[in-house]
């Protein structure tokens, strides 16, 4: 309720009350102007007091804004969390890591089914139930996420104590349908996930661009992210994974264009990557990992099967990431030892062949070998 103006009268609420002091005597003049002020701000606290109410009944709680709300149209239960398990495994004991990859979550797919199967979206996109279900096996299996330091501790030869049976899950490009049916998941099973933030996505989704608002997180959305389920790495910078168009060689990374000379090649792509971990860590702080790069395409040039152009990117590029990066992700690789080996689990995967390919040591293992030379599943990233 408001006053209305400053007259003695008030509003016509308050003008038809007999208001009396304590002697029983009606008020007017300053007293009553006095109490109907002091009726005024005790109204005003109590709607105050009503809107915060309503407003923390629609947040999530601890949740900070912007936020990307989170789901579960798994037809399941999410209530509690399991526990994490013992840490109680030398690194230096452990041969193999399964690493993970995933992309979108319920873009057309019936999010309670088992498979993604429609056509032109289960390549990328997975079901939360999928998910779930993916989820509920590595636990019941025994196997417990660690984070992206502690798999570059353990690749590069360091020392650390970890679960006897760790995974490493990561999803790249930073798309929000992801977050918002994971993180419930995650929370679930008591998992951690390394997100792959291309800088140019997060930035063209917090300035509001056409093509990037809605579809991918911005700066805050990743930010405000639970900080117990989700921490960040570099998967590319303000142009690396957007392809050029009218090109055979279509990729940022592995391309070098048309009369493009070596030097130029090299700087703009050192630049590129460059750029983009001084952004993400400027807005993801000490939850930027900015010592593994998930390469867009799973191509640096690696591998002459790849799309590549050019005489530079074979000779320079993975000499590059050596130099840049403890840990690099590639879908199959080379000679390399910081080159690692990501499934990319796809929404047509059925949760045998899921089981299947997690499974595999001889393809996750901390140094190259054979299984890990001929690994290539066709993954995208």
């Amino acid at each position: 309720m408001r006053l209305e103006g400053h007259h003695w009268k008030g509003n016509a609420v308050v003008r038809n009350r007999n208001l009396a002091g304590i002697d029983g005597t009606p008020l007017a003049g300053p007293r009553r102007l006095l109490t109907e002020a002091i009726i005024g701000l005790v109204l005003g606290a109590i709607a105050i007091a009503a809107i915060v109410t309503c407003v923390r009944t629609f947040l999530p709680s601890g949740q900070k804004y912007p936020f990307i709300p989170e789901v579960n149209q798994t037809g399941l239960s999410l209530a509690g969390t399991h526990s994490g398990g013992p840490a109680d495994t030398a690194a230096a004991r452990i041969d193999s890591i399964p690493v993970l990859s995933y992309h979108q979550m319920d873009n057309g797919c019936a999010p309670a089914a088992r498979q993604c199967d429609t056509d032109g979206f289960s390549r990328d996109s997975v079901t939360q139930r999928q998910f779930y279900d993916q989820m509920a096996w590595l636990y019941s299996h025994g196997y417990r996420t660690i984070t992206s330091e502690q798999y570059v501790t353990w690749a590069t030869g360091g020392h650390s104590i970890l679960p006897a049976k760790p995974v490493l899950l990561t999803v790249d490009d930073g798309i929000a349908n992801f977050y918002a049916g994971a993180t419930p998941v995650l929370r679930h099973f008591g998992f951690t996930m390394v997100s792959m933030v291309v800088s140019g996505f997060a930035q063209g989704a917090q300035d509001g661009a056409r093509q990037y608002k809605g579809w991918d997180a911005s700066w805050g959305q990743l930010a405000n992210l639970p900080g117990d389920t989700w921490e960040f790495a570099f998967h590319a910078g303000p142009q690396g994974h957007l392809l050029t168009k009218g090109t055979d060689c279509p990729y940022f990374y592995p391309c070098q264009r048309p009369g493009e000379s070596a030097a130029a090649y090299r700087t703009r792509v050192s630049t590129d990557i460059d750029r983009g971990l001084a952004a993400e860590y400027t807005h993801l702080g000490s939850r930027m990992n900015t010592a593994m790069w998930a390469v867009p395409f799973n191509d640096l040039a690696q591998d002459s099967s790849q799309p590549q152009s050019g005489t530079s990117p074979a000779s320079w590029l993975s000499d590059h990431a050596d130099r840049r990066f403890a840990v690099v992700f590639v879908d199959g690789y080379t000679s390399r030892a910081n080159q690692h080996y990501r499934y990319e689990v796809h929404g047509t995967d059925s949760l045998a062949f899921f089981a299947g390919q997690v499974e595999r040591p001889d393809v996750y293992t901390k140094y190259p070998s054979v299984g890990t030379a001929t690994a290539r599943a066709g993954g995208q990233s």
